[in-house]
């Protein structure tokens, strides 16, 4: 069976429904996805101002990346608010993940993965986010410090092919570069207006020029609806740029499934996993794309 024929037999809904002018990027994504790692692969999605849509591009990756690996994925909740990517993978119920003695000091897989939940993907789920405050009812998580998320998951990640963190929002300096130092590759999410991009652009070069250079792909979320003119219109010298739909199902009241998402939706973050999972491209340019 062709690896086409595979995709799309086997594939949830983030990369279903594609037209034969999409096929090949679809195979050439799958087989980026689903490539061998030598060493776990921590994705950090983030971005700098609220309601652009980090943890629905986060849900969205971490999902398809789980369903479509052999090896286990982790989604790691470490963004503020009800509406954060666990909540976007399928598990608004979730209580707060526990501690366990045997995920502090785990020896195998099953100790890693002892009392996590696991969404219908396969994706296992840790939240790692600060209870909100005492005395306001029903008070919404607050966001995990970087301390937080990397006591938790510091002693887990090797035995995950790729682990997922919702970071939500964080002002560039010292927050947003703690998150770059916890990832390999950091997913900026930003607005399509011409102000956010440039500004998105500064944090790129800033995040690329850390000692360890994790590679940085930006999904320009078109949340006004005002097509790809401002994507155009900044320089982005050496750096990836994937135009992401807003997509007014992730909008529900409820978690919606993938399946009610347009094939746009779906195809562009079934190529913006690829990217972030690309080791080929660490540090380096890739390319840019806004189609």
């Amino acid at each position: 069976m062709s690896v086409l024929r595979s995709l799309v037999g086997t594939a949830p809904a983030a990369v279903l429904g594609a037209t034969a002018s999409g096929t090949g990027v679809l195979e050439q994504a799958d087989r980026a996805i689903r490539a061998p790692l030598a060493l776990s692969r921590r994705l950090g999605f983030v971005q700098l101002t609220g309601g652009v849509g980090a943890s629905t591009s986060a849900s969205l990756v971490a999902n398809l990346v789980a369903h479509r690996r052999t090896g286990p994925v982790l989604g790691v909740d470490a963004a503020a608010g009800a509406r954060s990517m666990l909540w976007h993978a399928g598990l608004p119920d979730l209580p707060p993940t526990l501690d366990d003695a045997r995920r502090r000091d785990p020896a195998s897989t099953s100790d890693a993965t002892t009392g996590l939940a696991r969404a219908g993907s396969g994706l296992y789920a840790l939240d790692v986010r600060e209870p909100g405050t005492a005395d306001e009812h029903d008070a919404p998580p607050r966001q995990a410090t970087e301390a937080r998320w990397a006591e938790a998951v510091a002693p887990v990640t090797r035995f995950f092919d790729v682990v997922c963190t919702d970071w939500g929002v964080r002002a560039p300096g010292v927050d947003l570069t703690a998150v770059a130092y916890a990832s390999h590759a950091v997913c900026l999410v930003a607005r399509t207006d011409r102000v956010s991009l440039e500004r998105a652009m500064a944090v790129v070069e800033a995040v690329r020029a850390l000692e360890h250079r994790p590679t940085v792909v930006v999904a320009a979320v078109d949340v006004g609806r005002s097509g790809s003119r401002a994507v155009e219109a900044v320089r982005w010298p050496d750096a990836t740029v994937l135009r992401i739909p807003a997509d007014p199902a992730r909008l529900a009241g409820a978690p919606r499934s993938t399946r009610d998402l347009t094939v746009a939706t779906r195809t562009a973050h079934a190529r913006l996993a690829a990217a972030l999972l690309d080791t080929t491209t660490a540090g380096t340019a890739t390319e840019r794309s806004d189609r």
